[in-house]
């Protein structure tokens, strides 16, 4: 028992001091980082305490008497911790339990049958519901009010979205906590000089003076933004509908994967994520001379693979906007004088391939001729910020002469390329990153 006082009083010195800070009008980096520390530690305590009070085995105790004192015969102290949240890399599933574990932070569950009817029959009907949960995306801003989504609900909206994605299935997603979460980094650097920003290696005679650097250190913040889906139907349209309403999750995952990839790939940094297009570290491949708008040449694509960061290369995709696809498919390489054409993009089973990586076709780029209408991506070095919790709000008022419902669902989530810049290369001229498009053909 001693030592579940003790992890409780650890828990309850922790939340008091998250209170204050969160009275705080404004917070220095400082605070920020304290903040961030402990809500670590409090959940940490919780799985501790949890894990105590769910032991149900006792040593030296007959038939429940003894002299009361708790010991299970389990070593808490080595005993598997829970998973979730931990950062997920490019081969690792990030479906909603890999994120966020069998017991995610968000415990409001909803069972159809206990309530007598579904989560979003219950919202939508537009009656008090005491099944309902009303609390604010924002800590203390009760204002921002709205309907936290159940955890089974979440986890089928965020589902569906990971199977309709493009970037986050291979990239490095970091479930959060709170809504800033620093991240440590090295300088890209210049190999032409060191590694890592500040690496050297060097060799020395015995007894010889060693040379010293240092690689240097650079902090990335994960700030999550708000996406606010927004979503039109008739209520005939939701009474129609089968399983009470599910297909709700289905659009709202559906519309969420689609404007999560739009803004991985050109969102601008500002008040959304920064997108591969719009980072500082993408290189950009000059088109040949004398080159047609509107077109793609084989050595475009060799010149594109040529500025690849070869760390990159078993991760790398082609991401192409659709337009594309009347110029790739017609480009070919001759064999010989005479002989048959090879070409460049191949399918097999259904997967396009150039080069040997896989092609993927999206609207979600810009169009032939455009910078990024055919990109060289490897994902796992974009960082994606993500929040467990979903939020969704309804409003009956707003279509109230056509008799429709609108509603809206909220994500919170960031995104950024790891890298800050490209890098040179030993020989002190070519840049390469994981991120290669083509400059403009227009």
């Amino acid at each position: 028992m001693e030592k579940l006082a003790g992890l409780q009083l650890q828990f309850k010195n922790r939340l008091t001091r998250l209170k204050e800070i969160r009275k705080m009008d404004q917070l220095t980096d400082e605070i920020r980082a304290e903040r961030d520390n402990l809500l670590e530690e409090t959940e940490n305590l919780k799985n501790d305490i949890d894990g105590i009070l769910h032991v149900r085995h006792y040593e030296n105790l007959d038939n429940g008497q003894g002299d009361g004192e708790y010991r299970p015969n389990v070593n808490l102290d080595n005993r598997d911790k829970p998973k979730g949240y931990e950062v997920r890399t490019a081969k690792q599933k990030k479906d909603f339990r890999s994120l966020w574990g069998e017991n995610p932070r968000n415990d409001y569950h909803w069972n159809d049958q206990e309530h007598g009817c579904s989560f979003y029959q219950a919202v939508f009907s537009g009656r008090h519901h005491p099944g309902l949960t009303q609390r604010a995306m924002i800590e203390g801003i009760a204002s921002e009010g709205g309907f936290l989504v159940p955890t089974e609900y979440a986890s089928e909206i965020h589902n569906v979205a990971l199977e309709n994605e493009i970037v986050m299935p291979g990239a490095t997603v970091v479930p959060m906590i709170a809504n800033e979460k620093n991240l440590p980094g090295l300088d890209i650097g210049n190999h032409g000089t060191n590694l890592f920003g500040g690496f050297t290696a060097s060799y020395s005679p015995e007894a010889g003076t060693l040379s010293q650097n240092n690689p240097k250190a650079r902090n990335m913040l994960l700030k999550c933004a708000k996406l606010y889906g927004y979503l039109r139907f008739s209520n005939e349209v939701f009474e129609d509908m089968t399983g009470g309403g599910r297909q709700i999750a289905e659009i709202c995952g559906k519309g969420l994967g689609w404007y999560r990839d739009k803004f991985f790939l050109k969102g601008n940094g500002a008040g959304q994520p920064l997108g591969i297009l719009s980072a500082d570290c993408v290189v950009s491949v000059d088109k040949e001379e004398g080159q047609d708008p509107d077109t793609i040449m084989y050595k475009n694509l060799l010149n594109m693979l040529s500025r690849l960061w070869m760390g990159s290369f078993k991760n790398s995709v082609w991401i192409c906007h659709p337009s594309t696809i009347p110029e790739l498919g017609e480009l070919s390489v001759a064999v010989g004088t005479g002989g048959s054409h090879i070409p460049v993009m191949t399918e097999s089973n259904g997967q396009f391939k150039i080069l040997t990586r896989p092609v993927v076709f999206t609207e979600k780029t810009e169009p032939l001729g455009e910078v990024g209408d055919i990109m060289l991506a490897d994902f796992s070095q974009y960082v994606i910020g993500l929040r467990e919790e979903m939020r969704i709000d309804f409003s009956g008022h707003k279509y109230f002469d056509t008799d429709e419902m609108a509603c809206r669902l909220i994500e919170r989530h960031d995104g950024f390329p790891l890298w800050d810049e490209s890098l040179t290369l030993e020989d002190g001229s070519t840049t390469v990153s994981p991120f290669v498009t083509l400059a403009e053909r227009a």
